[in-house]
């Protein structure tokens, strides 16, 4: 017995039911989400992702707010109260994450050249252009796009959050890994 399948990017075949299914689900996601001071808008993405992004006024030419979905779903209720969070208080969080970099990279366990350290150590710490992403279960990561580091000279760095509180660096130079 011979059934029908539809070839997904990754070579995996799925059901024609399954593909209607995504087919489905993709087209009653939200286009916009409404937060007091930011509407994120749909982006595109691969199929199983969605993705809403917003830029928010403020700092050196203003932020990023994103809330990615996987598998492609409506943003949960956690997700989008910590967007909102991120929205309301972004100069603070992304302080906080800038403090937590240069406290943390510039400690015993900072596995910094000397060069590195010493951009640190400057009155301006070398971060820039940060961006938040919030995923489904309301965990978030700021990330600096922009950053003087070794760690950061691709893809920027990133700082874990639980809730308000900076928890873990992340080395984005495997985009793979994150």
């Amino acid at each position: 017995m011979e059934t029908g399948g539809v070839w997904s990017d990754t070579g995996e075949v799925w059901s024609e039911m399954s593909a209607v299914w995504l087919d489905r689900s993709m087209s009653t996601l939200p286009e916009t989400i409404e937060l007091d001071g930011a509407t994120l808008i749909r982006i595109d993405a691969p199929d199983d992702i969605a993705c809403w992004t917003a830029g928010v006024e403020g700092g050196d030419g203003g932020w990023t707010v994103s809330i990615v979905a996987e598998p492609a779903e409506e943003p949960s209720a956690q997700a989008r109260e910590a967007a909102q969070g991120i929205v309301t208080e972004f100069a603070e969080l992304s302080e906080a994450a800038i403090r937590y970099l240069v406290e943390e990279l510039a400690g015993p366990q900072g596995d910094l050249s000397d060069a590195d350290r010493a951009r640190l150590a400057e009155e301006e710490p070398p971060f820039g252009a940060p961006e938040a992403v919030v995923w489904q279960d309301g965990t978030w990561m700021m990330r600096f796009a922009e950053c003087g580091l070794e760690i950061g000279d691709e893809y920027g760095v990133g700082v874990m959050f639980a809730g308000r509180v900076p928890v873990a660096v992340e080395d984005l130079s495997d985009p793979d890994d994150v």
